[in-house]
């Protein structure tokens, strides 16, 4: 059974390896820096009010010290209890408020109080303001930390750099959001962004070809060519077109187109014709002629009658050759899937794949041989051998 990741405490934050040191470091600095404010402080209280002459100036300090350090140390209180309660997911306004009021009164005493010197002004100021900025900072870090921990606070995006932002500014923004919204590393991130880009550009563009198709069936009245265009999912109609362009039957049918022509007198090899009544046999190289050499009498002999009766399959690409199966029980499974498939023109490659227990690449095959007509009926296979052809 699953169980909830465990919640972090409100005052706590979960610590990243390799940062106690710096952890240590950022309390030693607030405490030195608090400390020199506080003591700024005592200077000035010890010296203004109008303490007795018999009071020794230890004792002034003695009773002056703990008033400087709630006033220094109050404001990292009240904002201690403002970040408790900005991790629950409040405001705190009023937490911060007082907090930051209680820092600038301790400011003011040190710079009203060594008005005279400039010098010690700035010192005991500064540090006190350098106290509270490193709570602050600290405190905020500590907080993002615990609200990332428990889910509430996204990501952090990696550094593309300045390079990367200048030279592919788009890109590199669509990076960001995937890696800030589902935790994407710097290259998977730019590689997801860089192919939904491409895809949106393609969808952008067929959609555009989509509405001109359907406002040109309404050419006649413009009115309803736009209501048409509007009411249509033209959306979701290119991503469905989308789904059922089979790639592999473009690439065999314009790698068809871009073969080169034969030698002249040189038959041109296309392809051997594997037989499925005998597995494992084949019947020969096919040349330009259709048919292998042992049956290049039978066919002369008998003139004219292969124009009137055309075969499949001797003609076509050594691609769709090798596509076909050997084995006559997958080739008649073959043809009763494409039997389905022809009536089925708008079903998925991936559809299809599930119902037959197959997969979307064997569909894709199914689909280009069958689209040159090679899977119609097993009369018309073209692994069959011609007659007389022994």
């Amino acid at each position: 059974m699953l169980r909830p990741p465990a919640a972090t405490a409100p005052g706590n934050s979960p610590t990243t390896p390799g940062t106690a040191g710096v952890e240590r470091a950022a309390w030693t600095f607030y405490l030195i820096a608090a400390l020199g404010s506080s003591i700024g402080q005592i200077w000035v209280g010890t010296d203004l009010p109008p303490w007795p002459d018999t009071l020794p100036l230890w004792t002034r300090a003695l009773l002056v010290a703990p008033f400087a350090l709630v006033i220094d140390l109050g404001g990292a209180v009240a904002s201690a209890f403002a970040d408790t309660r900005r991790r629950l997911g409040e405001t705190a306004t009023g937490w911060r408020l007082l907090s930051a009021a209680s820092v600038t009164l301790a400011v003011g005493i040190n710079v009203a109080g060594h008005a005279d010197s400039p010098y010690l002004a700035t010192v005991f100021a500064g540090l006190g303001t350098f106290a509270y900025s490193v709570w602050l900072l600290h405190t905020a870090a500590r907080r993002r930390d615990a609200l990332r921990a428990a889910g509430k606070l996204r990501n952090t995006p990696p550094a593309y750099g300045i390079l990367q932002w200048k030279h592919a500014p788009t890109l590199t923004w669509r990076a960001r959001t995937l890696a800030v919204h589902h935790g994407y590393g710097l290259t998977e991130s730019l590689t997801l962004a860089r192919r939904q880009l491409a895809t949106e550009k393609r969808q952008k563009a067929l959609a555009a070809h989509i509405e001109a198709r359907i406002r040109a069936r309404h050419h006649h009245d413009p009115i309803l060519a736009s209501i048409a265009a509007t009411t249509t999912p033209i959306e979701e109609i290119t991503q469905h077109l989308i789904d059922l362009s089979d790639a592999r039957t473009w690439a065999l049918a314009i790698n068809a187109e871009i073969q080169p022509p034969p030698l002249a007198g040189t038959p041109r090899i296309t392809g051997r014709r594997p037989d499925p009544t005998q597995k494992g046999r084949d019947v020969g190289p096919i040349t330009d002629e259709g048919y292998p050499p042992d049956e290049r009498r039978d066919h002369a002999g008998r003139g004219n009658q292969s124009h009137d009766e055309p075969e499949h399959g001797f003609d076509m690409p050594t691609e769709l050759a090798r596509m076909l199966p050997r084995h006559p029980a997958t080739c008649r499974r073959w043809q009763g899937w494409w039997a389905e498939i022809s009536g089925r023109p708008e079903a998925t490659n991936k559809q299809l794949a599930t119902e037959f227990a197959t997969s979307v690449r064997t569909v894709q095959r199914i689909r280009a041989v069958g689209a040159a007509g090679l899977l119609d009926s097993p009369s018309r296979s073209p692994h069959r051998r011609r007659p007389g052809s022994g």
